[in-house]
């Protein structure tokens, strides 16, 4: 399957199938209040996705395991950094949920066995929030998704010991809440509706709702700039004139009505060369001329059948390409409104692959279910993507004689990136493996960070990681987090929103040593002189302290005749003088030391600076 660069003359297009590939998540239901630390048996309706899904409880913990451990910390509200009291804190792991409910300092503590969880916080006007995973391939909202929370947006915790000062972010939601309706005005029942485009998504599904019998529906979302989408199998989507961003801020409430369009409406299956059902992956539109211009634009189902729509009055061109397949030949439809194409056949083409091999790991088993990337390194060749069998072994097809990297990852297994050659069909990619992270916070003695993995591997060939975060315990303003891809690794750590992005190159089956500069800033004294660029002292300067993360929180003071200041702030603070038309700036050093000197030079030239060099008192 290959990848197309997007074009301006197709950008609403691309809007329509932005919003038709964002999987879905729904509203898990609040259940009657818990006491603390109550635990609930696995709710198999949820139908929980990810590595912890509902298991059997051990009968025993391992030798030296307690039989339970405590975890305490704080619910806080991002951006604000306030506490968050009278929500309800939800660990989930392999037995169920164990919660409890913050006080009035939102503070909280729960036991539960030793494990792995799923933090997260069930809550009306806050949200546990997360950035999302595009699916690789556009295609409908599954109505089966409805009332199924994502455990990829809630935080990995691993409790095995006591753990203190675990925080968990939340932010405060706005609503959306509206009715459906038809191009008579007639309301619309059963349809799905979804808000995307946002940076991050609720954990629990509020981004989507069903409309009820009066076509009414509520989104509960964090803030942001979003757009609706709604599916329904009478309709093709939501009319042209309806696509509108909606901005949400806390505690707002905006209506709105959604008018769905009948369109155009294109239904079958896909079968092999000699008449047997396909399997799933892409149907392709073509947006420009020849076999080059094709680009994902819906999904096959399993057994090779779809439902491609679009209320757009054109000519289209459609093809199906199942992974580990040749593409079909190409079908032309006219859409126009109300259109409908039904038993519509596609027929793969017999051909043999251009690249095939298989992908394993470093113990040599086969990784079943991964995703590659194919990059071209000669001009003129273009991208695809293509997923391994149960075995390990993948088929590329349709793929110019040239020259291509190959990248795979797989959670807890490594990456690969290599170069190969095409035709060839016994490529052996191994996975590189894991290792772990030893880490220190010089600014922060114990508590939590929250870990997010970004990319692996070097620039052009980096390989985008899915988001998962984790939550850090610190303990003594150290942590370790094991089972990261060994391989340059992007990744970016966050503490009470303040968000830093770092790069570590980690070795297989060893550690990368990391320091990173998050956590409450030390409070210190800094004492210095404000002199101009011959040294010359600048009398009467206003000097300002401009904490790291904040906005406009700025401490004044002014020196003295002969230029010297003493203002108190934080670690890291930025130091900005102004007299006379001249202004500098310099940086407060990040050492946790009580007092510090920095000097700022100013000039005539605005905002230039000069930082000397801090030094201890």
């Amino acid at each position: 399957m290959r990848w197309r660069s997007r074009t301006a003359g197709t950008a609403l297009g691309v809007l329509v199938l932005a919003a038709l590939a964002v999987a879905a998540w729904a509203l898990v239901r609040r259940p009657r209040e818990p006491a603390p630390g109550h635990t609930a048996g696995p709710d198999r309706a949820l139908s929980p996705r990810g590595p912890l899904g509902p298991t059997a409880v051990p009968a025993r913990n391992p030798a030296g395991t307690p039989d339970t451990v405590t975890v305490t910390g704080q619910v806080i509200e991002i951006p604000l950094r306030r506490p968050v009291a009278g929500v309800e804190v939800v660990l989930r792991g392999a037995a169920g949920e164990t919660t409890t409910t913050t006080r009035a300092d939102g503070g909280y503590a729960i036991q539960l066995a030793p494990g792995d969880y799923r933090a997260f916080v069930r809550d009306r006007a806050v949200l546990s929030i997360a950035r999302g995973d595009p699916p690789r391939l556009p295609g409908p909202i599954a109505a089966d998704a409805v009332g199924v929370p994502d455990e990829g947006l809630m935080t990995a915790l691993r409790a095995r010991s006591d753990l203190d000062g675990i925080e968990l972010q939340v932010a405060r939601s706005g609503v959306i809440a509206g009715q459906v309706v038809d191009g008579a005005g007639q309301v619309v029942d059963g349809a799905i509706v979804q808000a995307f485009g946002g940076a991050r998504r609720p954990a629990l599904a509020s981004d989507l709702a069903v409309s009820g019998a009066d076509g009414r529906f509520e989104l509960r979302l964090p803030p942001g700039n979003v757009f609706l989408t709604a599916s329904h199998p009478r309709f093709a989507g939501v009319a042209r004139d309806d696509r509108t961003p909606y901005v949400v801020r806390p505690g707002d409430r905006l209506a709105v009505t959604l008018v769905m369009s009948r369109g155009c409406v294109v239904t079958g299956r896909v079968v092999t060369h000699d008449g047997e059902p396909a399997g799933d992956g892409a149907l392709e539109r073509q947006w420009g001329v020849g076999e080059l211009a094709f680009r994902p634009a819906g999904q096959l189902a399993p057994d090779g059948t779809f439902r491609w729509s679009s209320t757009e009055e054109d000519d289209v061109t459609l093809r199906a390409w199942p992974w580990a397949s040749p593409p079909s030949s190409p079908r032309t439809f006219a859409c126009r409104d109300g259109a409908r194409f039904d038993h519509v056949t596609f027929r793969l083409r017999d051909r043999r692959p251009d690249l095939q091999g298989v992908l394993v790991d470093r113990a040599g088993r086969p990784v079943e279910l991964t995703f590659l990337d194919v990059r071209p390194l000669d001009p003129d060749n273009v991208a695809q993507q293509e997923r391994t069998d149960a075995a390990g072994r993948w088929a590329i097809y349709a793929l110019p004689p040239g020259r291509y990297r190959i990248l795979a990852q797989a959670e807890g297994r490594g990456m690969v990136s290599t170069t190969v050659v095409a035709p060839r069909d016994d490529v052996r990619l191994e996975l590189g493996g894991t290792g772990r992270l030893d880490g220190t916070t010089p600014h922060l003695a114990r508590g939590s960070l929250e870990l997010e993995l970004a990319s692996c591997g070097d620039d052009a060939d980096a390989i985008t990681l899915p988001p998962s975060r984790r939550l850090v315990p610190v303990i003594g303003g150290r942590f370790t987090v094991d089972g990261v891809p060994a391989c340059k690794l992007a990744f970016r750590a966050s503490y009470r929103g303040r968000v830093q992005a770092y790069e570590v190159t980690v070795p297989a089956g060893g550690a990368a040593r990391v320091e990173l500069a998050l956590g409450e800033p030390h409070r210190k004294v800094v004492h210095g002189a404000v002199r101009d660029p011959a040294g010359a002292p600048v009398p009467d300067a206003v000097v300002s302290a401009l904490p790291p993360d904040a906005d406009d929180a700025r401490i004044r003071t002014s020196a003295d005749a002969s230029g010297r200041f003493t203002i108190q702030t934080v670690s890291g603070a930025k130091l900005s003088a102004t007299a006379a038309g001249k202004s500098g700036e310099a940086q407060v050093g990040g050492a946790n030391i009580d007092a510090e000197q920095v000097d700022i030079v100013v000039d005539d030239a605005a905002g230039s600076a000069e930082n000397a060099a801090g030094r201890a008192e």
